[in-house]
């Protein structure tokens, strides 16, 4: 009896404890976006390298990290999910004239990580682009107020003027609770 008895408690907190872990892991688990404008200057040749910078993001980080009861000292962990980059103008530019594109985030405390990249972008390509994010951690850069963005672009065709990009991004942050 005190081996049933003892087998049926073992076999109750195994399976009770690892729902708990789940638990305390989805609730220590929220999404920051960020939105930018930037825009890219004509370009003249092909196959010319293209560097962009865009003006400081502010990150609103502490304010979500009060929203979900935690402090920026309990982050353990942050990632770039998601970069989607969206033409806004002119209305008919697709992502054709880029060749391949790198985007790094950089702020002064941190200096600079690429954190999304994308080779070889089919001519096929419309007004929107998904890049692959490299899963690089970035605490040091969401934890501050405020990061910028580089973009190192290789060009593949000639554009005659301006285009205006919105980037979005979702940045997935792990931290222990208050």
């Amino acid at each position: 009896m005190k081996i049933t008895f003892f087998v049926f408690i073992t076999t109750f907190l195994l399976f009770t404890s690892c729902n708990i872990q789940e638990t305390i892991d989805e609730i220590a688990t929220f999404n920051i976006r960020n939105s930018i404008d930037f825009t890219v200057p004509s370009a003249s040749g092909i196959n010319l390298p293209l560097d962009v910078g865009t003006p400081d993001v502010n990150t609103s980080s502490q304010q979500s990290f009060e929203n979900n009861n935690t402090r920026a000292d309990l982050v353990e962990n942050v990632n770039l999910t998601e970069l989607t980059l969206t033409i806004t103008n002119p209305g008919d530019r697709t992502f054709s004239f880029l060749k391949s594109l790198k985007i790094y985030i950089s702020n002064d405390t941190e200096g600079s990580t690429l954190i999304a990249e994308i080779q070889d972008i089919p001519e096929s390509v419309g007004s929107e682009l998904n890049l692959e994010t490299t899963g690089a951690n970035l605490d040091g850069y969401i934890k501050e107020d405020s990061y910028s963005l580089e973009f190192e672009a290789v060009t593949d065709e000639t554009t005659n003027s301006e285009t205006d990009i919105t980037a979005d991004m979702v940045f997935e942050v792990r931290a222990k609770t208050l």
